[in-house]
């Protein structure tokens, strides 16, 4: 055994900001007496100290560091932590921070260590995860399998219905965030916790903010993952010969004659004809079994006394499902999407009291599309469209096919092959300066801050596109060729190119003030001000061209005794460009407050088993100014060039607008009453939000202005108003198993209904026809009652006057105006919408030792789609739609007797009506028998993780690394037909489907 060296130790002992801790004690561990006191600087200094003793550093109200001595080390950095107990916790609300036990608005905090899974956006990681969200993801495409999400729910049907993100304090885009630079995560949901942002908080506001660099030694960490995906769900078709058959039955069930004969039958089953009878599986000609995809991020992060730094580095890479055929182009036409983020965070302290802060953020997006267009859907709609039979791969004399010259009647290995290909590159650079001034000299908890902040967007568009001469042949001439007809012409290789660009200045100034009087009475103000400046390269007339300016005014002040009871007040006030002179600002207050009865000492005895318990409620009012995407000034009378002259024949000057110079602030009145639970010493936790959101003055065209007016355009008015209500919460368990071992048991849950409670609209025949009274985007349709069992039933039935004949089999309706017909009058509003009104997740996660098991499922309820139309309903539109192999299951037909030859293919219960080749305009009419139960519980993640941490390690400079194989989307169980996934089912498989990820992820730390 060697002997003990004798080395020195010294350095500075600092808190994380940079700041020295003075008095320190550093002293070795178990021989009091030996220890010294930091200096003035935070310095401190040992002698002969022998290696293999520790080293002890420790200060009142922060955490005790232990330190192995090792070597001598004369430049130590030694960062202590605040020990911060549960009341003085910190979470991030609206301009500033809060002690967690004094918020009383409806805020949720979500755990980094949840948004740092694979995942394309963190939008994508919201739903199940957050209480308050309602989200839905409707494709897989790379580049486009992003999240649409609201907090609770859709609450407007105006123009501004989505939630505002900040990053670091300035809007963002929540898309081009990397989840590894995410330090915390705010959802703020009432009018409480939003009003200091005025009108950009109406739907409630995500606050992110980014990692800082903390005082200390020099920290690397790096994370890369590998992912390999596929399609859990995809469309399966008949093939030629079973569609043939098929087309042939629903033929003779409208007595026309065969569509195939049996020589066409024959050919379609021996495949000797593969030019007129030919039998294609699109999906397996331009799809790929797998994907893989790729994730990296690197970041790093130290500091000293003066100035401190995070700089990180992102990647994300994926490719989709298409099959580029071998040889036929040196270039991909693959569809690709390739993210980089870069950020760099730098705080300074340019004297004691003053910190300046620098923050760049560049994201660069590069995306790669086949010629023919911007995403897969035309691929997907292709593939759905053209059957088996509809044209070959390629025609035997060489050429390629076509059945028509649009987009989804073009061949889908056309479209991905030889049409060329686009690229996308578009960049956004925030560029954000800061300067944090602590004003104690003048009083006590006086803060003052400013922010400027540059966002720059841009965009180039590019094209290479080209087309091969496009035949379809129905025919063979009489020497034996086929007999070609063109459907689209030849075209070059030809170049296109489109480029954008818009820029933003944001300046924000606010005056804090927390203080706290005799130990009891804590108070705090706010004084916020803001304005930006936007302009878009698109806006090219005049007045569009005028920048979009926003000014606003908000202040809050907090008021809390012994930390019992608590009360809030907020003011936000707004200019908008939308009004005219003299009332574009407006006054939106909100008030709350909060009661914890916990803090009482004969609770505290009665109730033991409660650690906690808060009730919160507040009461506010919100406004919104946007009328449409593209309305500007619309107080405005704008004249413009048209026709002239008692025939329009001439040009001459006209009104193009009518102004609406008495539009005003759309406001929502805001309730929410909220309950925090704690019990069994903080092992349960509980929190449960009741809220109400009325809605009033939402901008609508005037929908019953008479045409006899003559108006070029319809007026805004403030006409509309729409209410919505609902529940969310969430509550986790942990348990202690023993040493390093434990079990976290988390529930989530979120319910958000609404009613439109006046929507603009002419006079309507029946009060079921209005929009007025029913929830937003809930779908329309005929009640159906299932199919008609015979010629009786018919005759007796109310006549329904889609189609001149009605036959066994076809759906029967409800004539809901008792009028004796069944028409356009008897379509009224259906169950629920294709958003849903309910979802929620739970989760679990395992620790033993170095293994972490986590496990989260997602599920949404009462939320229907609608299937139907090309590629769901047979034959519908004869030649083209491929058909479902559920259909090919006679149990899942009705199929008369006469044709079958056995009674019990008279299906009443099947999932499909008598079959028709061409439209059925009695069957195609959208009602419930096409609506499905979009309600499903989905396996959304499983990650496995093993920590390693060993002494060689650190012989190498490496601290930790972590190995984790994740697992997302894993399974659903739903209650549809089970041949789409239920996110998207409505696309009827014309769309990308939601992928099976399974992926490896390494997370080393240096």
């Amino acid at each position: 055994m060697s002997a003990q060296s004798v080395v020195a130790l010294a350095g500075q002992v600092m808190t994380k900001d940079g700041e020295p801790v003075i008095g320190a004690t550093v002293q070795v561990k178990g021989q009091p007496g030996t220890g010294v006191i930091t200096d003035a600087d935070g310095h401190f200094r040992l002698n002969n100290l022998k290696t293999g003793q520790t080293v002890t550093f420790s200060y009142i109200g922060y955490v005790t560091i232990n330190i192995s001595v090792k070597k001598n080390d004369e430049r130590m950095r030694v960062v202590l932590s605040e020990d911060v107990k549960s009341t003085d916790e910190v979470v991030v609300v609206g301009q500033g921070t809060q002690r967690k036990i004094s918020v009383v608005g409806a805020i949720t905090t979500v755990s980094t260590k949840d948004l740092t899974t694979p995942a394309t956006s963190v939008a994508n990681m919201l739903g199940g995860r957050v209480p308050g969200i309602i989200s839905v993801l409707r494709t897989g495409e790379p580049g486009n399998d992003f999240s649409q999400f609201w907090i609770r729910g859709i609450s407007t049907f105006g123009a501004n219905a989505g939630a505002l993100v900040l990053i670091d304090g300035v809007e963002g885009n929540i898309n081009d965030l990397d989840p590894e630079d995410i330090e915390s995560f705010s959802v703020l949901k009432d009018a409480s916790a939003t009003a200091v942002y005025g009108t950009r908080g109406a739907n409630g506001v995500i606050i992110v903010t980014t990692k800082k660099g903390s005082a200390g030694k020099l920290s690397i960490n790096a994370k890369a993952n590998v992912g390999y995906s596929y399609s859990p769900r995809m469309p399966e078709y008949l093939r030629a010969y079973d569609y043939a058959r098929l087309a042939n039955e629903a033929a003779a069930s409208r007595e026309m004659d065969p569509i195939f004969n049996d020589v066409d039958l024959a050919l379609f089953k021996n495949g000797l004809d593969p030019d007129l009878h030919p039998d294609v599986d699109w999906h397996n000609t331009i799809l790929r079994d797998h994907s893989w995809n790729q994730q990296a991020h690197l970041s790093a992060s130290g500091g000293g006394q003066v100035a401190r730094y995070y700089m990180s580095l992102g990647f994300i890479n994926k490719e989709a499902l298409m099959k580029q055929a071998k040889g036929v182009n040196p270039y991909s036409t693959n569809v690709n999407y390739r993210q980089y983020n870069f950020r760099a965070n730098v705080d300074v302290n340019m004297t004691k009291s003053t910190i300046l802060n620098l923050g760049l953020e560049t994201t660069i997006v590069t995306q790669n599309y086949p010629g023919y267009g911007n995403s897969t859907d035309a691929l997907w709609q292709a593939a759905s469209n053209l059957t088996p039979i509809t044209v070959p791969l390629r025609y035997s004399s060489g050429e390629y096919p076509a059945y028509g010259s649009d987009n989804n009647q073009i061949s889908p290995y056309v479209l991905l092959n030889l049409t060329g290909y686009r690229n996308t590159y578009r960049n956004n650079t925030k560029i954000r300066v800061s300067i944090d001034q602590d004003l104690s000299k003048i009083t006590k908890g006086l803060k003052a801050s400013v922010l400027f902040n540059f966002d720059a967007n841009s965009n180039i568009n590019e094209s290479r596109t080209k087309w091969p001469t496009l035949y379809y042949a129905s025919q063979r001439k009489r020497d034996g060729s086929l007999d070609l007809i063109k459907k689209r012409d030849y075209q070059s290789q030809a170049y296109g190119n489109s480029v954008g660009a818009d820029k933003k200045y944001y300046f924000e100034a606010h005056l804090n003030y927390d203080r706290v009087f005799g130990q009891d009475h804590r108070t705090s103000g706010l004084i916020h001000f803001y304005c930006e400046d936007y302009t878009n390269s698109a806006n090219t007339t005049l007045l569009t061209a005028i920048p979009k300016r926003y000014v606003a005014l908000s202040s809050r002040l907090t008021y809390s005794y012994k930390d019992t009871y608590f009360s809030e007040f907020n003011l936000g006030y707004t200019g908008s460009e939308a009004f005219e002179k003299g009332h574009r600002f407006g006054l939106f207050p909100a008030i709350s407050g909060g009661w914890i009865p916990t803090q009482y000492e004969f609770v505290k005895k009665a109730l033991p088993f409660l650690s906690y318990l808060k009730f919160r409620g507040s009461y506010g009012i919100v406004g919104n100014d946007r009328v449409s995407g593209s309305t500007r000034f619309p107080y405005l009378y704008l004249m413009g060039t048209g026709g002239s002259g008692p025939w329009n024949a001439g040009t001459g000057l006209t009104e193009t607008q009518i102004g609406s110079n008495n539009l005003r602030w759309e406001k929502a009145t805001k309730v929410n009453l909220g309950v925090d639970l704690k019990m069994f010493n903080e092992k349960f936790d509980m929190t449960v939000d009741f809220f109400r959101d009325v809605r009033s003055g939402i901008y609508q065209q005037r929908a019953s202005t008479p045409a006899e007016m003559g108006l070029p355009s319809l007026p805004w008015a403030n006409v509309g108003e729409m209410k919505s209500w609902g529940i969310d919460g969430h509550m986790s368990y942990k348990q202690d198993l023993g040493r390093d071992t434990y079990l976290v048991l988390r529930a989530n849950f979120t319910q958000s209904k609404n009613k439109v409670t006046n929507w603009e609209e002419t006079i309507k025949k029946y009060p079921y026809q209005r929009w007025t009274g029913v929830p937003y985007g809930i779908p329309r349709g005929l009640i159906a009652l299932g199919l008609f069992k015979d010629d009786q039933e018919i005759s007796e039935s109310p006549r329904q006057q889609f189609e001149s004949v009605v036959r066994p089999g076809d759906i029967k309706y409800k004539d809901v105006n008792g009028d004796g017909v069944i028409n356009s009058d008897d379509i009224v509003p259906l169950k629920y919408s294709s958003v849903p009104q309910i979802q929620y997740g739970f989760a679990q996660e395992f620790n033993y030792k170095h293994w972490n098991v986590s496990v989260l499922f997602e599920g949404v309820a009462r939320v229907n789609y609608m299937v139907g139309g090309t590629g769901y309903i047979p034959f519908i539109n004869k030649e083209t739609g491929n058909i479902l192999t559920i259909v090919g299951d006679q149990r899942n037909r009705w199929t008369s007797r006469d044709i079958s030859g056995d009674p019990a293919t008279e299906n009443p219960n099947a999932k499909f009506p008598r079959l028709s080749y061409g439209a059925n305009n009695n069957n195609d009419q959208s009602s419930t028998f096409w609506l499905r139960d979009g309600s499903y519980l989905r396996l959304k993640y499983i990650q496995i993780s093993y920590l390693l941490k060993k002494p060689w390690m650190q012989a190498i400079g490496m601290n930790s690394a972590t190995i984790s194989l994740i697992g997302d989307n894993l399974w659903i169980w739903d209650k549809g037909d089970k041949i789409f996934d239920p996110a998207q089912a409505s696309g009827n498989g014309a769309t990308y489907p939601l992928q099976r990820v399974f992926s490896l992820q390494v997370n080393v730390s240096f």
